[in-house]
Order: C-alpha cells, then sequence, then structure tokens
C-alpha cells in the first residue's frame, strides 16, 4: 500500500501491522519527510519499502533465519531501499540484501554481514508527546523509570527490593509466576532516591499513559533504561534523549546512535544506582550531560539525523 501520497513510499503487505498501527509510524513519516527535503529531486530515484515484521519466538528469539518481504522480488527501475522494524530477534537481513540497494534495519546492532545492511535507529512511540525542554535543575524528579517487570528486568527489580539479597536472579528463575510473585511482594521503589518515580508494571504500556509518561519524562532529570523484551535497545533511550534526561542503560550495540554517546552505560544496576545517586549531588555534570544529551538526539538520533544518515550510506554505495 502507498504511502503519504507518494508513489515511490508503500508499506509491505505482508509486515505485521498496519502502517498506522505501529509504534514508530510517527517517527517515520518524518525521516520520510526529512529524505524528501535532503535528496530533493534525486528522491525519486529510489522506491522505499517499509516492512515489520515481529513475529519472535520468545523461547528462542536468536533462532530461524530472517524472512525476506515480498519486495524482495518487485522489479523496480528505482533503487530499492528497505527500512525495516519491529524485529527484536535482531536477525541480519544479509541473506536477502542482494534483493535491494539498500536495507536499514532496528534491532541488528552491528552483526549485519552484508555491506549494504546497515543499522536504523528504533524512534519513539507516536503517542508520547514531546514537552517544551526544562532546564535539568528545575525538574521535578531526580530519577524516573516505570516500566514492565519482564525476564530480562528481574535482577534490575531486585536492587530495589529489600528482599532482593534472597529473591533468585534472573539466571535461576524467569517464569511468569515468579514475576507475578514480584510485583506482589512490591512495585513500586519510588522512595529509593528522592523525589523520585521508580515503579514495575505487568505489561508493556501498562503503567502511566503515553501523555502522562512523556509529561514525567520530561520533567525528569535521570531516566534508567533496564534491557527490554528481548534487546537492551528500546523506545525509552530515544525518548529520553529527545527530553534531555541524563541517561543510566545497560550496554548498547556499538552503532552510530550510541557509540562515543553521552549515555551512560553500566554493566550491573548496582553501579548503575550509584552513579544516579553520586549525579544528583553534582548538578554541573547533570546539566553538562544534559546539553551533550540534547545535542546527540539533534545530531545523530532525531529524524532528520536519521535521514541524514540514510543518505549518507546510500551516497556511500553508490560511490562502490
Amino acid at each position: 500500500m502507498k504511502l503519504f501520497g507518494l508513489t515511490n513510499v508503500s508499506i509491505e503487505d505482508k509486515s505485521d501491522y498496519r502502517f498506522e498501527e505501529l509504534n514508530e509510524s510517527k517517527f517515520i513519516k518524518n525521516v520520510i519527510d526529512e529524505l524528501r527535503g535532503i535528496l530533493q529531486g534525486k528522491f525519486d530515484d529510489f522506491e522505499f519499502f517499509i516492512y515489520s515484521n515481529h513475529r519472535v519466538n520468545k523461547r528462542n528469539p536468536d533462532s530461524g533465519t530472517d524472512i525476506m518481504p515480498p519486495s524482495g522480488d518487485y522489479k523496480s527501475s528505482k533503487k530499492k531501499i528497505l527500512l525495516y522494524f519491529s524485529d527484536e530477534r535482531g536477525l541480519d537481513p544479509s541473506c536477502f540484501s542482494d534483493k535491494y540497494f539498500a536495507v536499514f534495519k532496528s534491532y541488528i546492532g552491528m552483526k549485519a554481514k552484508a555491506k549494504n545492511v546497515f543499522p536504523l535507529a528504533l524512534g519513539y512511540v507516536n503517542a508520547v508527546p514531546e514537552f517544551p525542554n526544562k532546564p535539568i535543575n528545575k525538574r521535578k524528579y531526580n530519577v524516573f523509570f516505570r516500566g514492565n517487570l519482564n525476564m530480562n528486568r528481574i535482577d534490575f527489580y531486585r536492587i530495589f527490593s529489600k528482599w532482593g539479597f534472597i529473591l533468585p536472579s534472573e539466571k535461576i528463575l524467569t517464569h511468569d509466576y515468579y514475576r507475578k510473585f514480584l510485583l506482589k511482594l512490591g512495585s513500586d521503589f519510588s522512595s529509593f532516591f528522592s523525589n523520585s518515580i521508580v515503579i514495575f508494571n505487568n505489561g508493556f504500556k501498562a503503567g502511566f499513559s503515553p501523555e502522562k509518561y512523556g509529561e514525567v519524562l520530561a520533567d525528569s532529570k535521570i531516566v534508567l533504561c533496564p534491557k527490554g523484551y528481548f534487546m537492551t535497545e528500546c523506545f525509552r533511550h530515544f525518548e529520553a534523549m529527545r527530553a534531555g534526561c541524563v541517561i543510566i542503560s545497560e550496554p548498547l550495540p556499538d552503532t552510530p546512535f550510541y557509540a562515543n554517546s553521552p549515555l551512560i552505560q553500566v554493566n550491573n544496576w548496582e553501579k548503575g544506582c550509584d552513579i544516579a545517586q553520586e549525579l544528583l549531588k553534582d548538578e554541573a555534570k547533570l546539566e553538562e550531560i544534559h546539553r551533550k544529551t540534547l545535542a546527540w538526539w539533534e545530531e545523530k538520533c532525531s529524524e532528520h539525523a536519521t535521514a541524514q544518515y540514510i543518505v549518507a550510506k546510500i551516497e556511500e554505495l553508490e560511490r562502490i
């Protein structure tokens, strides 16, 4: 189906979601708008296909090979560009990359074997609004996390619980019954840091409304970004960057969106929480990271920056 009234931008018929159902559809549309502005008349030299594949084997997410969308067999006089979203397995699409001029895929990190396959920024959830930037020292909340207690966040949870030292780690126990037990044991640890919000939910988008979430995010100094259901990368990173928050995260892939960024990456959450406590005592450092994070969003991860990145990679391939 053609999108945005353009003849050379389509969403794959075999996508798992309609375009308007995608969490990041607003981000994608804005990237396409930016590509049109940057490429000008050259935009019509390309045919863009948007693909969403969210079929994940939860027990063994790394199993299988990537699935080529129908556009792989589509014959076009234009250079075909695939923009691939939603696959939290992060499978390498190099096995069918010869069917396209270039493939840009979220969640793949730096694992691609083919030279025309590149990582792609995740973007943000449509319904999470952007608020005017607020000075870091004027923000209401010191530390913010509200999210799903998934199987990769059990050790993160244990840091906050007074029973953490006797609770089995996620390496030992991740069953859904255990997660539900933990939520009954306690879900609100906002008092762990002063003037903060730290709350675990039983599901994605099960806490604040998107509007409230965006409002709190924009009024938070530090945002904690634990691993998502399958990947460390998640929308929270990009939403927090856009809001100019100081971000503490588990290790991220060495892609252009994170390498040498101001995001603070830690191997364990005991260290992450210690860093948060220290930063709250150092307003100058918080301000410095806040400014660097806003700049990083604008220069590396925003819609305009993402479009510039796509164009740069296309131009690299055209020179080969």
